[in-house]
């Protein structure tokens, strides 16, 4: 099993949620304050898995 977060309310009364990057995961992506992260679902093999892509500004920039 990989690290494991708790999701809290991002905003009372919404529907969105806020979770912690565990460090590892900061550190191996070299990922900042100001980057992005893509979030996709997935199927694979009957499994819906989440798929996580850092965006750098740099990134963001070129996505426009």
């Amino acid at each position: 099993m990989g690290a494991i977060t708790k999701l809290t309310a991002a905003v009372s009364k919404k529907e969105s949620l806020r979770t912690t990057v565990p460090r590892s995961i900061v550190q191996q992506l070299n990922l900042t304050s100001d980057d992005s992260l893509d979030w996709q679902l997935e199927v694979r093999d009957k499994e819906l898995i989440i798929v996580v892509r850092p965006l750098k500004r740099t990134d963001e920039q070129h996505r426009d």
